[in-house]
């Protein structure tokens, strides 16, 4: 049921809600979460290892990180905690526990962040759409979405698609002049990521105030902000480390797509996964899935518009480039992308005293083939096409409390800023 009242010269929706959803504590219930350190030379043989034992279901890699540091956070079973310490000492590999008790740190934040939301879900400010205190619903996202439509003469909300539960994909544009060149913004394609789809709401804030008139006379702006709603659904209520979508596969028991390898451009090579268990899967063909189907459509339409492609992902803190297929390729403008994120990375330490570093996801993460960004680059001819992956490097990983939603924010603000300096 929606309510309306009139708040600071402006109208608000008022959702009556349910209480805040939880995650359910018997499906993490005794995991534990090492960081395994990988020897120089090993990383490539230690993650097949690893990705073995997550095809066996006994744990699941939740983040790699390489060239900096080499290591691999893995979250491990119960039932197989014995058997990874053995495989462990059998490869003489140092590893040490970074959370003891995962249900424990999912229980501390869904109470943090359903504190936080209880204070704050329904008030704002004069300048504000909605406060960036709390980890939104998703039904609370399409409301603000809804209200920015009706708020605002030079918004449009497009539904371009719907998801296997038949949610909707919604695209909100921001636009003063149609003939402008479009920045596109997506977030939230791995379901766990929730700082991803809380950023491109506090930019959507941003561009809506008057903060944002600026860059309103240069572009325009297409923000998708949850790209993968069911798979957010059931992050937020039953499993909080969920990463792919929630279709159905020939395996019951594993469902979902990594939404991220399912693009169509070198589709099922290095990173993407045949095995429907593992995290990487990049489903049975390229682009079989609904969300991908409509994110092609959509972008293949405005790609000729188009001047940037930003996708935000977490955790790790990193300005990441085309292509991520294969090590050692390359776009023809790789010099002028790696300029400007040199840019990205002074500005960012300079203004928020925070390190990222760049590269391309073969050189720092890993390959991974079927990205959305390596089809926007390699396929649509999008000129700027970056991934960012947001804070932190791990302290919090997944479960970063909301009160860092502004700070991430305002870097991504700043981000933007430089890519509107910046690009030519």
């Amino acid at each position: 049921m929606l309510n309306w009242i009139k708040f600071t010269g402006l109208f608000v929706i008022l959702l009556e809600l349910p209480d805040f959803a939880h995650c359910d504590g018997n499906q993490i219930r005794g995991h534990r979460i090492y960081r395994v350190q990988v020897p120089k030379g090993y990383f490539e043989p230690i993650v097949q290892i690893l990705l073995k034992g997550e095809t066996e279901d006994r744990f699941e890699i939740l983040h790699i990180s390489r060239k900096l540091n080499d290591f691999v956070d893995v979250m491990v079973n119960p039932s197989s905690i014995k058997s990874f310490k053995k495989l462990i000492q059998e490869h003489n590999i140092h590893t040490k526990v970074i959370d003891c008790n995962v249900e424990r740190s999912i229980r501390r934040f869904t109470a943090k962040n359903k504190h936080a939301a209880e204070r704050k879900r329904f008030k704002r400010s004069a300048n504000k759409l909605i406060s960036h205190d709390f980890y939104m619903q998703f039904h609370e996202m399409e409301a603000v979405l809804k209200t920015a439509d009706l708020l605002y003469g030079y918004t449009s909300l497009e539904e371009i698609g719907r998801t296997a539960e038949n949610r909707s994909l919604w695209l909100l544009k921001i636009s003063q002049d149609p003939t402008l060149p479009i920045i596109w913004i997506d977030a939230g394609i791995h379901a766990r990521e929730w700082i991803s789809s809380a950023t491109a709401f506090y930019l959507i804030d941003k561009l809506l105030s008057k903060d944002g008139n600026h860059l309103l006379k240069k572009y325009q702006f297409y923000i998708a902000p949850n790209v993968n709603p069911d798979g957010y659904v059931y992050s937020y209520n039953r499993d909080r480390f969920w990463r792919k979508n929630r279709s159905r596969n020939d395996q019951e028991k594993c469902p979902g797509t990594d939404l991220n390898r399912n693009f169509p451009y070198k589709w099922g090579l290095h990173g993407a996964e045949h095995d429907e268990c593992t995290e990487s899967y990049r489903g049975k063909s390229a682009a079989d899935q609904l969300e991908t189907q409509s994110l092609v459509k959509k972008l293949t339409s405005i790609a000729n518009q188009t001047k940037l492609f930003l996708t935000f992902h977490a955790y790790g803190q990193m300005i990441l480039m085309p292509y991520g297929y294969k090590i050692g390729v390359r776009p023809i403008n790789f010099k002028e992308l790696k300029r400007v994120a040199l840019k990205l990375i002074f500005r960012l330490w300079i203004n928020h005293n925070a390190i990222y570093s760049t590269g391309a996801p073969t050189d720092l993460l890993y390959p991974a083939s079927g990205g959305s960004f390596d089809f926007t680059c390699g396929t649509l001819k999008i000129p700027y096409s970056f991934a960012i992956e947001l804070p932190d490097t791990g302290t919090y990983g997944f479960l970063l409390p909301p009160s860092f939603i502004v700070q991430i924010g305002e870097q991504m603000w700043d981000v933007l800023q430089v890519f509107v300096e910046e690009m030519k």
